[in-house]
Parts: C-alpha cells; sequence; structure tokens
C-alpha cells in the first residue's frame, strides 16, 4: 500500500512548529481545502491531500487501466454453474480480473476484532473517521442473515450517531435467533430484501431500492456506506442512481454475462475499487469488493471504460 503523505522527522521543535504552521496555511479553511484536487475530484471526502500526491495516485490507478485479464474479462473462463468446477473456474477469474486500483490510507475492516467469525461478516471501510467528521452518516446493510458484527462495528468504529438500516427477508434462525432483536442495538430492521421491479411486483418480502429510498423518506439523501450481499448482478444498476458514496458487495459466481458489465459501469460512474478479498471460508467462488465514489475527472487520459469498448 502506498502513503498518501511523506513522513519526515523533526529535529527541533522550531522546525516542527515551523512545518506546522506551513501546513495550516496550506490547508485551513474551507476556501483552501476547496482548491484541492482531492476535494474537487472526490465530492469533499478527501480533503487534506496535496495535488502532487493525489497526480500521483491519479497516475498509479491510470496504469491499472484497463483492469482486467486480456481484452475481455469474458473471453478465458466460461461460466460453468451446476458444474463440477464452477468454484475452481471462479477463483481464476477472480484471481486474474479487476484488482485494488485505490488505496484508503486510513481504511479499516469493520469490525476489527472482538467477535467469533471475523472471517466472513466484517467489511473494509475507507477512512471511517473522514465519515465521523459529518453531520450525519447513513448506512444500509443488505441482507444480514441476522450476524450483527458490520452494524456494531460502524457504532464503534465510524459514529454511535450513524443512522444505520438493514434489510433482510428473513425474521431469525437458529444461530442469530430473532433478527430485529439482534440488530435492535445498532440498526433499525426491515424484513424485506432488495431486488428488481419484477421481483417486487411477485414477492412482498421484496422492494427495489426505489420504493426503499422512499418509504424510507431519505430522498436526496447520501448513503454513505452501502453494504449489499443479495442480487448484486441484477440491481445494481439502481446503486447509481443516487448519491451513494461507498459500495461494499459480496460479488458470487463469476464470470457471468453481466459481470461485465457490472464492474464497466460501476467504474464509469466513479467507483473505484480500494479492497478485494476473498471468501475464504466458502472456498471463494466469490469476493468481496469495496468501492468509493470520486468524481470521473480523476480517470485521466480517457481511461473509462466506455472508450475502451469503441477501441
Amino acid at each position: 500500500m502506498f502513503h498518501l503523505f511523506s513522513t519526515n522527522t523533526y529535529t527541533n521543535v522550531k522546525e516542527c512548529v515551523n512545518f506546522a504552521v506551513s501546513k495550516s496555511d496550506t490547508f485551513d479553511g474551507e476556501s483552501k481545502k476547496s482548491e484541492l484536487l482531492s476535494y474537487q475530484q472526490s465530492f469533499r471526502f478527501f480533503d487534506d491531500i496535496p495535488d502532487e500526491d493525489w497526480k500521483r495516485i491519479q497516475e498509479i490507478k491510470r496504469r491499472t487501466w484497463p483492469n482486467h485479464n486480456g481484452k475481455n474479462p469474458l473471453d478465458k473462463y466460461s461460466h460453468r454453474m451446476g458444474t463440477k468446477d464452477w468454484k475452481r473456474q471462479s477463483n481464476w477469474w477472480y484471481a486474474e480480473n479487476f484488482q485494488e486500483e485505490f488505496h484508503c490510507r486510513f481504511a479499516e475492516r469493520l469490525p476489527a476484532s472482538g467477535w467469533d467469525g471475523l472471517g466472513d461478516g466484517p467489511k473494509w471501510v475507507c477512512d471511517p473517521y473522514r465519515i465521523a467528521k459529518q453531520k450525519d452518516c447513513l448506512v444500509y446493510s443488505i441482507g444480514s442473515n441476522g450476524n450483527v458484527m458490520f452494524e456494531a462495528g460502524v457504532k464503534d468504529q465510524i459514529s454511535k450517531n450513524c443512522e444505520i438500516h438493514t434489510f433482510d427477508p428473513g425474521a431469525s434462525n437458529k444461530r442469530f435467533g430473532d433478527f430485529g432483536e439482534a440488530l435492535k442495538p445498532y440498526s433499525t430492521f426491515h424484513q424485506w430484501a432488495l431486488g428488481t421491479d419484477k421481483e417486487a411486483k411477485r414477492r412482498k418480502d421484496i422492494k427495489t431500492l426505489d420504493m426503499t429510498v422512499t418509504e424510507l423518506g431519505h430522498e436526496g439523501r447520501r448513503i454513505d456506506v452501502f453494504k449489499n450481499e443479495l442480487c448484486e448482478w441484477s440491481t445494481f444498476g439502481d446503486w447509481l442512481k443516487y448519491d451513494i458514496r461507498q459500495i461494499l458487495v459480496e460479488t458470487h459466481n463469476a464470470p457471468n454475462p453481466g459481470i461485465r458489465d457490472f464492474f464497466y459501469k460501476l467504474h464509469d460512474a466513479g467507483y473505484v475499487i480500494f479492497s478485494k478479498e476473498g471468501n475464504w471460508q466458502n472456498q471463494c467462488g466469490g469476493a468481496e469488493y469495496a468501492f468509493i465514489k470520486l468524481s470521473t475527472d480523476f480517470m485521466i487520459d480517457g481511461s473509462l471504460y466506455e472508450n475502451y469498448l469503441d477501441k
């Protein structure tokens, strides 16, 4: 991982004070922050990264593009769900495609420790302390199966004032008991899943993201963290309609015909991958991705997939 700031050792108090004054002159005040490329291209999330460092980060990101094996991420491995070797195919595909392309200096896994079963449940979040500095914080957690550790991690490592909403069509299981009761200290539980318009018309326990946002009165609000465990391939288009800062998603069963559109469209909407890890406890077959949204101005030299497809 590269560092966004240089580290220096100061030999005397005077030198340290002079450094502090110079940094204060550079970054004090909203007007100074607004001049930074990092501030402009991150929708005010990164407000302290010098332009020289930010341009280096841009160049590192550019070098990863296109972020997949060969000319087409669907070329090398076929989709073999239901066959004996589908997990091997999936693992190979994830090993060769869509790697980390951006690094958050203070990313944290939520929760970091203190829980049983930390292999599958915690999620990487980019610089939680930056979210904590905001006036408010809104988190959606799609799919929990009664596991509350992520929600607890948000309260502990971001802010107790974060407003969290957890969605799951199930109500209870043997391991975690009643979902609503388990989540009560951390989150508001809603007993429905997110799905497509067609699915929502067929089942009462499925709602679209549009229906959900409207029902909860969140129109016009930014969703700071959107954690999704279910139906990513069919619902991701709805995510792009909203102001979502970070997307944490467990992807499954790659490759499939829609997977290229998933990664291409998220990228071209400004989402860059800052974390990727395999679901080791389930013999992989899937991967945990974390994206943060930047302005497409961050993508230098025309490094958007809409341009790649034209070649």
